[in-house]
Protein backbone atom coordinates (compact mmCIF):
# COMPACT_ATOMS: atom_id res chain seq x y z
CA UNK A 1 0.00 0.00 0.00
CA UNK A 2 3.07 2.02 -0.06
CA UNK A 3 2.76 2.43 -3.71
CA UNK A 4 -0.79 3.93 -3.28
CA UNK A 5 0.64 6.20 -0.59
CA UNK A 6 3.18 7.74 -2.84
CA UNK A 7 0.67 7.82 -5.90
CA UNK A 8 1.13 5.28 -7.93
CA UNK A 9 -1.40 5.41 -10.62
CA UNK A 10 -0.55 1.65 -11.22
CA UNK A 11 -0.99 0.69 -7.65
CA UNK A 12 -4.26 2.32 -7.44
CA UNK A 13 -5.05 0.41 -10.94
CA UNK A 14 -4.47 -3.08 -9.49
CA UNK A 15 -6.34 -1.96 -6.03
CA UNK A 16 -9.24 -0.75 -7.79
CA UNK A 17 -9.04 -4.49 -10.49
CA UNK A 18 -8.69 -6.32 -7.26
CA UNK A 19 -11.90 -5.08 -4.99
CA UNK A 20 -14.83 -3.84 -7.78
CA UNK A 21 -15.92 -7.79 -8.22
CA UNK A 22 -15.79 -8.29 -4.43
CA UNK A 23 -17.51 -4.77 -3.60
CA UNK A 24 -20.07 -5.47 -6.34
CA UNK A 25 -21.18 -8.53 -4.98
CA UNK A 26 -21.12 -7.06 -1.33
CA UNK A 27 -23.55 -4.58 -2.56
CA UNK A 28 -25.76 -6.51 -4.72
CA UNK A 29 -26.24 -9.63 -1.80
CA UNK A 30 -26.53 -6.57 1.11
CA UNK A 31 -28.62 -4.00 -0.54
CA UNK A 32 -30.63 -5.73 -3.11
CA UNK A 33 -31.18 -2.36 -5.27
CA UNK A 34 -29.56 -2.86 -8.58
CA UNK A 35 -29.44 0.35 -9.19
CA UNK A 36 -27.35 1.55 -6.17
CA UNK A 37 -24.60 -1.46 -6.35
CA UNK A 38 -22.32 0.81 -9.03
CA UNK A 39 -22.43 3.82 -7.36
CA UNK A 40 -21.69 2.16 -4.22
CA UNK A 41 -18.82 0.20 -5.18
CA UNK A 42 -17.27 3.74 -7.14
CA UNK A 43 -17.97 5.64 -4.13
CA UNK A 44 -16.48 3.29 -1.85
CA UNK A 45 -13.22 2.70 -4.03
CA UNK A 46 -12.75 6.25 -4.01
CA UNK A 47 -12.91 6.59 -0.32
CA UNK A 48 -10.79 4.10 0.25
CA UNK A 49 -8.52 5.16 -2.07
CA UNK A 50 -8.57 8.62 -0.33
CA UNK A 51 -7.95 7.10 2.66
CA UNK A 52 -5.21 5.21 1.56
CA UNK A 53 -3.36 7.84 0.34
CA UNK A 54 -4.18 9.99 3.51
CA UNK A 55 -2.37 6.87 5.43
CA UNK A 56 -5.09 5.67 7.43
CA UNK A 57 -4.54 2.11 7.03
CA UNK A 58 -2.54 1.26 9.53
CA UNK A 59 -2.38 -2.44 9.18
CA UNK A 60 -1.12 -3.50 5.91
CA UNK A 61 -2.18 -6.66 6.50
CA UNK A 62 -6.36 -5.76 7.54
CA UNK A 63 -6.90 -3.58 3.60
CA UNK A 64 -9.97 -6.42 3.22
CA UNK A 65 -11.41 -5.18 6.49
CA UNK A 66 -10.18 -1.94 6.20
CA UNK A 67 -12.08 -1.78 2.52
CA UNK A 68 -14.81 -3.52 3.94
CA UNK A 69 -16.00 -1.10 7.06
CA UNK A 70 -15.59 1.29 4.62
CA UNK A 71 -18.17 -0.36 2.22
CA UNK A 72 -20.77 -0.86 5.71
CA UNK A 73 -20.32 2.23 6.27
CA UNK A 74 -21.76 3.48 2.25
CA UNK A 75 -23.55 0.78 2.65
CA UNK A 76 -25.69 2.18 5.55
CA UNK A 77 -25.67 5.61 4.84
CA UNK A 78 -27.39 4.52 0.96
CA UNK A 79 -30.20 3.00 3.67
CA UNK A 80 -30.60 6.26 5.26
CA UNK A 81 -30.80 8.29 2.63
CA UNK A 82 -33.34 5.80 0.71
CA UNK A 83 -35.19 5.68 3.71
CA UNK A 84 -35.84 9.50 3.80
CA UNK A 85 -36.70 9.54 0.12
CA UNK A 86 -40.26 8.29 -0.44
CA UNK A 87 -40.37 5.08 -2.62
CA UNK A 88 -42.35 5.24 -5.68
CA UNK A 89 -46.57 4.01 -4.79
CA UNK A 90 -48.58 1.56 -6.59
CA UNK A 91 -50.49 4.77 -8.09
CA UNK A 92 -47.35 5.71 -9.46
CA UNK A 93 -47.02 2.30 -11.19
CA UNK A 94 -50.86 2.46 -11.96
CA UNK A 95 -49.95 5.93 -13.89
CA UNK A 96 -47.04 4.01 -15.67
CA UNK A 97 -49.31 0.85 -16.19
CA UNK A 98 -52.02 3.46 -18.09
CA UNK A 99 -48.98 5.30 -20.15
CA UNK A 100 -48.51 1.85 -22.28
CA UNK A 101 -52.62 1.82 -22.47
CA UNK A 102 -53.85 -1.13 -20.67
CA UNK A 103 -57.19 -1.41 -20.41
CA UNK A 104 -58.53 0.22 -17.14
CA UNK A 105 -59.94 -3.18 -15.87
CA UNK A 106 -56.88 -5.61 -16.47
CA UNK A 107 -55.21 -2.65 -14.40
CA UNK A 108 -57.72 -2.97 -11.89
CA UNK A 109 -57.32 -6.79 -11.82
CA UNK A 110 -53.02 -6.50 -12.07
CA UNK A 111 -53.44 -4.32 -8.90
CA UNK A 112 -55.80 -6.43 -6.48
CA UNK A 113 -53.45 -9.27 -7.16
CA UNK A 114 -50.63 -7.70 -6.52
CA UNK A 115 -51.83 -6.12 -3.43
CA UNK A 116 -52.61 -10.17 -2.84
CA UNK A 117 -49.39 -10.89 -2.85
CA UNK A 118 -47.09 -10.28 0.04
CA UNK A 119 -44.14 -7.98 0.22
CA UNK A 120 -41.48 -11.06 -0.82
CA UNK A 121 -43.41 -12.09 -3.59
CA UNK A 122 -43.53 -8.98 -5.25
CA UNK A 123 -39.86 -8.08 -4.64
CA UNK A 124 -38.94 -11.47 -6.20
CA UNK A 125 -41.29 -10.02 -9.30
CA UNK A 126 -39.86 -7.09 -9.42
CA UNK A 127 -36.58 -8.68 -9.58
CA UNK A 128 -37.19 -11.17 -11.62
CA UNK A 129 -39.17 -9.25 -14.53
CA UNK A 130 -38.88 -5.58 -13.90
CA UNK A 131 -34.84 -5.11 -12.71
CA UNK A 132 -33.91 -9.04 -14.93
CA UNK A 133 -32.39 -10.51 -12.43
CA UNK A 134 -31.79 -14.15 -13.31
CA UNK A 135 -32.92 -16.40 -10.61
CA UNK A 136 -29.66 -17.75 -9.25
CA UNK A 137 -29.08 -13.56 -8.76
CA UNK A 138 -32.15 -13.46 -6.88
CA UNK A 139 -31.28 -16.40 -5.08
CA UNK A 140 -28.22 -15.11 -3.75
CA UNK A 141 -30.47 -11.91 -2.53
CA UNK A 142 -32.94 -13.74 -0.78
CA UNK A 143 -31.43 -16.52 0.70
CA UNK A 144 -33.72 -19.20 -1.08
CA UNK A 145 -32.46 -22.03 -3.87
CA UNK A 146 -32.62 -21.33 -7.15
CA UNK A 147 -35.07 -23.88 -7.82
CA UNK A 148 -37.08 -22.37 -5.14
CA UNK A 149 -37.12 -18.77 -6.90
CA UNK A 150 -38.40 -20.61 -10.03
CA UNK A 151 -40.97 -22.06 -8.50
CA UNK A 152 -41.91 -19.35 -7.18
CA UNK A 153 -41.68 -16.91 -10.31
CA UNK A 154 -44.00 -19.72 -12.01
CA UNK A 155 -46.26 -19.91 -9.18
CA UNK A 156 -46.67 -16.22 -9.43
CA UNK A 157 -47.20 -15.95 -13.08
CA UNK A 158 -49.61 -18.66 -13.24
CA UNK A 159 -51.55 -16.26 -10.36
CA UNK A 160 -51.37 -13.41 -12.55
CA UNK A 161 -52.37 -14.78 -16.23
CA UNK A 162 -55.67 -16.97 -14.18
CA UNK A 163 -56.18 -13.42 -13.10
CA UNK A 164 -56.32 -12.10 -16.26
CA UNK A 165 -58.37 -14.81 -18.02
CA UNK A 166 -55.14 -15.87 -19.89
CA UNK A 167 -54.40 -18.93 -20.55
CA UNK A 168 -52.00 -21.76 -22.29
CA UNK A 169 -52.53 -21.96 -26.17
CA UNK A 170 -54.22 -25.44 -26.84
CA UNK A 171 -51.32 -27.89 -27.56
CA UNK A 172 -48.93 -25.55 -25.60
CA UNK A 173 -46.83 -27.35 -22.51
CA UNK A 174 -47.80 -26.57 -19.18
CA UNK A 175 -46.50 -27.76 -15.84
CA UNK A 176 -48.89 -30.55 -15.66
CA UNK A 177 -48.17 -31.00 -19.21
CA UNK A 178 -45.54 -34.26 -20.24
CA UNK A 179 -43.11 -32.12 -21.86
CA UNK A 180 -39.44 -31.53 -20.85
CA UNK A 181 -39.98 -27.98 -22.82
CA UNK A 182 -40.05 -25.18 -20.30
CA UNK A 183 -41.20 -22.61 -22.30
CA UNK A 184 -44.98 -21.66 -22.35
CA UNK A 185 -47.13 -19.85 -25.00
CA UNK A 186 -49.78 -17.50 -23.51
CA UNK A 187 -53.17 -16.29 -25.78
CA UNK A 188 -55.36 -14.30 -24.37
CA UNK A 189 -58.57 -16.04 -23.90
CA UNK A 190 -61.96 -15.07 -25.58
Amino acid sequence: MAEILDGSHEAENEFATYFLPRLRAFFRARTGQPGWIDDLTQETLLRSLEALRAGRLLDSERLGAFVLGIARNRCAEAFRQGARQPAASLDEAEALASSVHAPAEERLTVRKVMDALDSEDRRLLWLLLVEGYRPAEVSQMVRLSEEAIRQRKSRLLKRLAQALGIRPAPGSVTSEGGSATKKMDWDKEG
